[in-house]
């Protein structure tokens, strides 16, 4: 039976004839140059895996927090005038007790902070830990940066407690946010720090090994492509797939945006 007895192979026949030479380098170059192509912009422009580039919109960032937060944040201005508060009296009655002490002689053990004082503080400390953890991990939440937080603890146990002081010490957001000053500002400096980290993860990310490599090799075929070894690196790659045209391009050295000379850059040669 003829091969030309179906009609589409008898019709794909008589086109392939009517092709000359330079139309068949042409179609088959298409066909390989999309694929390359398509491969090394999807390489350089894959979304990093956790990230999003919209979670660097710091005005909705802001807005999020000091919303979402507002009901914590405040939680935490009163747990730290609290504190505040406490401390001053405790500094008051300890220099009161000196110049008692410089006066009568009082024993040096009054000068002993009350169980209950100490117990009053290290609850507030707490409190305040655990305000900084909600809001800490709210930010780095919306950031893409970490899971949710879990609800607010308005109350907390001794473990939880011994849990805040492990983690506040080793959390650089929580630092921040329960350090002496404005809770605002805090919060502010927070979300910077936050920002900052993410966009740092996002740069290493579009600068990794694997991007690098697309980005020069469409750097080295552009510039063949714009040169005068256009026409020969068409047929050189016409019989290639995707991988070997990799290989071909790794081979060719490139500098200061120029192709080395073709005695320096053999592969290309045809």
């Amino acid at each position: 039976m003829s091969e030309y007895k179906n009609p589409y192979n008898f019709l794909k026949s008589i086109k392939e004839t009517e092709q000359t030479e330079e139309q068949k380098i042409e179609a088959k170059f298409k066909i390989i140059s999309s694929s390359f192509l398509l491969s090394v912009n999807n390489e350089i422009n894959k979304p990093h895996p956790t990230l999003k580039p919209d979670d660097l919109n710091m005005e909705k960032i802001r807005h999020d927090i000091f919303n979402s937060t507002n009901e914590v944040t405040e939680q935490l201005k009163l747990f730290k005038g609290q504190k505040k508060q406490l401390e001053e009296s405790i500094q008051k009655q300890q220099a009161e007790r000196q110049r008692a002490f410089m006066q009568k002689g009082i024993r040096g053990k009054d000068f002993e902070i009350p169980p209950e004082t100490v117990e009053q503080l290290e609850m507030l400390s707490a409190h305040i830990a655990e305000c900084a953890r909600f809001i800490a991990g709210t930010i780095l939440h919306k950031f893409g940066l970490g899971p949710h937080p879990g609800p607010y603890r308005p109350s907390l146990t001794q473990d939880q407690m011994k849990e805040l002081e492990i983690q506040q010490s080793q959390n650089h957001l929580m630092q921040i946010i329960s350090a002496d000053g404005s809770v605002r500002d805090n919060v502010e400096r927070a979300i910077v720090e936050c920002h900052e980290s993410k966009k740092k993860r996002l740069n290493e990310w579009e600068n990794r090994p694997e991007a690098k490599e697309a980005q020069e090799r469409l750097n080295k075929f552009s510039v063949i492509m714009s040169g005068n070894m256009a026409d020969s690196f068409k047929k050189k790659i016409c019989g290639m797939n995707c991988d070997e045209v990799f290989e071909l391009l790794d081979k060719i050295d490139m500098q200061d945006g120029k192709i080395l000379a073709k005695s320096k850059s053999p592969s290309i040669n045809m």
